[in-house]
C-alpha cells in the first residue's frame, strides 16, 4: 500500500523517534511489562513498579553496577540497608525522568502568549 501522506508520515516518525530518544513516548506493551521489585525482590517482595522489559533489564544492570546483591540476605539490618540502596537506584532514575519532563515543559512554547 502506498503512503498517501508521506511528508506527514515522515514528520510523525521523526517526532516519535525524538520522544523515544528522550524516553517519554515508548508505548507500553502488555506482553513485555514486568513487575520490577524496586527494593530488590529478596529484600522486599511487595514493593514493585511496572517496567517494560528493556527498562527492567536496565534497572537490574544499574543495581549490579552499584554493587547491590539481589540474593537473599539473612541479616535483617543488612537486608533493609540493601533494600534502601536498591530503592535509591530506582528513585534516582525516576528523578532523572522528572528532570527531563521539567526541561521539556520549560523548553516548549508557552500557551496563551503572543507567540502563538
Amino acid at each position: 500500500m502506498r503512503d498517501q501522506l508521506p511528508i506527514r508520515t515522515a514528520r510523525r516518525k521523526t517526532r516519535q523517534q525524538e520522544r523515544e530518544r528522550l524516553g517519554i513516548a515508548v508505548p507500553l506493551c502488555v506482553l513485555c511489562v514486568q513487575d520490577h521489585h524496586t527494593a530488590g525482590g529478596h529484600h522486599d517482595a511487595q514493593l514493585t513498579a511496572p517496567l517494560c522489559k528493556m527498562h527492567h533489564q536496565e534497572m537490574h544492570e544499574q543495581l549490579l553496577r552499584a554493587g547491590i546483591p539481589l540474593g537473599y540476605e539473612p541479616d535483617v539490618n543488612r537486608r533493609v540497608a540493601l533494600a534502601l540502596r536498591a530503592a535509591a537506584v530506582y528513585d534516582r532514575a525516576r528523578a532523572d525522568a522528572m528532570d527531563r519532563w521539567a526541561s521539556l515543559l520549560e523548553d516548549s512554547p508557552k500557551r496563551g502568549t503572543a507567540n502563538e
